[in-house]
C-alpha cells in the first residue's frame, strides 16, 4: 500500500468516487490528488487534494475531498493520504493546513485543532459558509502547523499490513 499523486489519466475514476461519496469539489484538477493504491493489485482504494485559495495577498491551503472506499476503511488509508497531503502543503511552502469539517475528533489525533471562524484567514470563510449550506452544517474550521502534523504508531501499522474487507467488516 502506498499514496502517490494523481494522473489526469484517473479523472473519470476520481470524479466517480466524489460523486459517489457525496463529497464536494468545485475546483475538480486532478493533478491536486493524491491516491492510495494497493500495491499488490494497483487497486485504488482512497484518495483526497489539497486546494490552494488565493485573496487579496493571502495564500491559504485546504486539506478536502479525502475519501477511502469502504472495504478499505479503519486500515490506516485516509491518514496516509491526509500525511501526504501535509507533505505536498509544505512542499508548496505552506506552513499551516486548513480543513472545515464536523469530523473534529478524527483530524484530531494528527494534530489538527479548531480554531474560531475570526482566526480562519479571510480568503477561506466563504468556503467555510459554502461547505455548510451544502454539505456539512455543522462545518468548522481546524489547523495544523505543517511541521506539527502527527502520525499515530497504530495507523502507520495498520497501512503496512491494510487489504479489502467485506463491507459489513468496514
Amino acid at each position: 500500500m502506498y499514496v502517490r499523486d494523481a494522473k489526469k489519466r484517473e479523472e473519470v475514476w476520481l470524479l466517480d468516487r466524489i460523486e459517489e461519496m457525496g463529497l464536494d469539489d468545485p475546483a475538480f484538477r486532478s493533478r491536486d490528488y493524491v491516491i492510495a493504491e494497493d500495491e499488490q493489485d494497483g487497486r485504488k482504494v482512497g484518495f483526497g487534494r489539497i486546494r490552494i485559495h488565493k485573496g487579496e495577498g493571502d495564500r491559504a491551503c485546504e486539506l478536502t475531498a479525502v475519501g477511502t472506499l469502504a472495504s478499505w476503511r479503519r486500515q490506516g488509508v485516509g491518514a496516509h493520504v491526509v500525511e501526504r497531503l501535509t507533505e505536498k502543503a509544505r512542499d508548496e511552502g505552506f506552513d499551516d493546513l486548513h480543513v472545515m469539517t464536523s469530523e473534529t475528533g478524527y483530524l484530531g489525533q494528527f494534530g489538527f485543532e479548531v480554531v474560531d471562524v475570526d482566526d480562519l484567514p479571510e480568503n477561506l470563510r466563504p468556503r467555510l459558509e459554502e461547505i455548510r449550506e451544502s454539505m456539512d452544517p455543522e462545518a468548522v474550521p481546524m489547523v495544523v502547523a505543517v511541521d506539527e502534523f502527527r502520525m499515530p504508531r497504530r495507523l502507520r501499522e495498520r497501512f503496512k499490513d491494510a487489504g479489502e474487507q467485506a463491507e459489513e467488516d468496514a
